[in-house]
């Protein structure tokens, strides 16, 4: 038997699937899913990924704001108010390096939050992506580059 050269995702009338469509749906349903979880945790989507970036490395390592502003590509402005925002929930704590002055380290107030009680579709969208055979992966991984450099571009080109 002949293994079928169409992509898993195709119709099964060979016509092109609309990824155009599908990815509009998709960014719907993410801001749809962003405001009801800020509107019941009083959190944004930056201030959970900087909970679970820092939750998942504070066992490991000493993070700085600066990390956390590099791991969120942010400015170093919009990292500065991102932190305060923590601070002022009450979710960090901000103190001094041990041995070197200049340097400041976030910690978690609580280091027994789950990161992914935080932010369950995380976990569940990288358990997805590891299912994907390497040769898929390879060509979602383009097209989401590509995609995420467009959104990228016009955010700045917006803003």
């Amino acid at each position: 038997m002949a293994k079928s050269t169409m992509p898993p995702t195709a119709p099964a009338d060979g016509h092109r699937p609309d990824v155009a469509g599908l990815l509009e749906r998709l960014r719907l349903a993410e801001a749809k899913l962003a405001r009801r979880r800020e509107q019941q945790t009083g959190m944004n989507e930056t201030d959970r990924a900087a909970m679970r970036y820092l939750l998942e490395r504070v066992d490991s390592e000493e993070i700085t704001p600066s990390m956390i502003v590099r791991a969120l590509h942010l400015s170093p402005a919009s990292g500065t108010a991102l932190i305060d925002r923590l601070v002022a929930r009450g979710l960090v704590v901000v103190g001094g390096h041990p041995h070197d002055r200049r340097k400041k380290i976030i910690r978690p107030f609580d280091r027994n939050i789950d990161p992914d009680h935080l932010d369950p579709l995380t976990m569940q969208l990288r358990g997805l992506a590891s299912e994907l055979p390497a040769s898929d992966a390879r060509v979602v991984a383009s097209f989401l580059e590509d995609v995420l450099a467009m959104v990228s571009k016009t955010a700045v080109s917006v803003g």
